[in-house]
């Protein structure tokens, strides 16, 4: 099956699902009121909230996304949309959903979601959006979404006239659509759908949630299985450590992932992840540019005598399985911690290794989206 074409099984589909198993409205109604007591219901919060505190709320609901209890939720949910309503059975799920609050009259407030298209935005066209809206959506409080071929069509006009942004927006106004939907229905849409937001004209504050799907063998562009999605079940308090060990960062260019991505920024991610675990680097290392082999990492595995290393990503191991493989189990045989700060997880043991090697499976020659649109049709 190719994953990175349109899909009529998973284009533009509603469905409905068992809202008494999944009461998206009531759980998030209930994670709104850990942060503001006082909400009453999910579609009046714009009559009690500043726009300051929605944002304040906002972030609060994401945050709410890294817990064990909503992944356990949002796990059931999908298995149970996935399952029933297409033919995919191996995929990944976003490992971080967004969580959206729509005002009214929100464009006046700086808060006015623009048309785009996944692509636009980093996915890639094997990718599936499952779109969940906990209040009741219609008219201008929806996403508004246009046609597979529409979407084609503006695509090309907007390439080839290079329109600024006004002119983009008027004419996706134009041929978009609001979504009509009550909770216990949700949308599956692909990644060419150009959508977005219009001007929040009614009294309901809309809420809805947004996840992403990537089947085995579909191309993901810049949101890279093991990141930013993750398996099923997988848990990031499955992570558990000694911070009285030695620890070492390790940092380089030699894998077409790393290869463009400057020093800081690596160890950006890397410091977060420590950050977050409370690991304190002993010493800032990398590997020597073009030694593809990883001779400086081997190294510091066997004999630098330290406890554990942090790398940016999976990726910054090579990318022969051969390779990665023999340098992992060494790290087995010197009892060494290896962790992956992109994808929150680590290498203690013969099951990390087979969980690494398994990220790799869905990794595949992943072009550019644009090539797979039929733009030059």
């Amino acid at each position: 099956m190719n994953f990175n074409v349109l899909d009529h099984n998973t284009d533009l589909k509603s469905v409905d699902y068992d809202l008494n198993q999944h009461d998206w409205p009531n759980y998030w109604l209930s994670i709104a009121q850990e942060r503001f007591p006082q909400i009453e219901s999910l579609e009046t919060v714009h009559k009690l909230l500043s726009p300051s505190e929605i944002l304040m709320l906002g972030r609060y609901c994401q945050s709410a996304c890294a817990s064990a209890e909503f992944c356990d939720r949002v796990d059931k949910y999908f298995q149970d949309i996935v399952h029933t309503h297409t033919q995919l059975r191996e995929w990944m799920i976003q490992r971080y959903f967004t969580i959206r609050i729509v005002i009214p009259n929100q464009a006046n407030k700086g808060r006015l979601l623009p048309f785009h298209q996944g692509i636009w935005v980093g996915n890639g066209l094997g990718m599936r959006t499952i779109w969940t809206p906990f209040t009741e959506v219609f008219s201008s409080n929806s996403m508004q979404i246009c046609s597979y071929e529409e979407s084609i069509e503006l695509t090309k006009q907007i390439y080839n006239n290079q329109w600024d942004y006004p002119t983009i927006q008027q004419h996706c106004l134009e041929k978009t659509n609001p979504v009509t939907m009550k909770p216990g229905q949700a949308l599956l849409f692909q990644q060419f759908h150009i959508h977005g937001n219009i001007n929040n004209t009614t009294d309901i504050t809309r809420w809805s949630m947004d996840g992403r799907i990537l089947p085995k063998g579909g191309h993901y562009h810049r949101k890279l299985p093991g990141g930013y999605f993750r398996f099923l079940n997988e848990r990031e308090s499955n992570i558990k450590l000694d911070n009285n060990k030695t620890w070492i960062s390790y940092a380089g260019w030699n894998t077409p992932f790393s290869t463009g991505i400057p020093l800081p920024m690596q160890r950006n991610v890397i410091n977060n992840y420590c950050q977050k675990l409370g690991i304190e680097i002993n010493d800032y290392l990398f590997e020597n540019e073009f030694c593809d082999w990883l001779p400086s990492l081997e190294e510091f595995i066997s004999g630098y005598n330290v406890d554990g290393i942090i790398l940016c990503s999976v990726y910054s191991l090579p990318t022969s399985s051969a390779r990665r493989k023999e340098l992992l189990a060494l790290a087995l045989e010197k009892k060494m911690e290896i962790h992956f700060a992109n994808e929150l997880t680590a290498v203690r043991s013969g099951e990390d290794i087979a969980h690494v090697e398994r990220i790799f499976e869905y990794v595949n020659d992943n072009p550019d989206p644009n090539a797979g649109l039929n733009l030059n049709s």
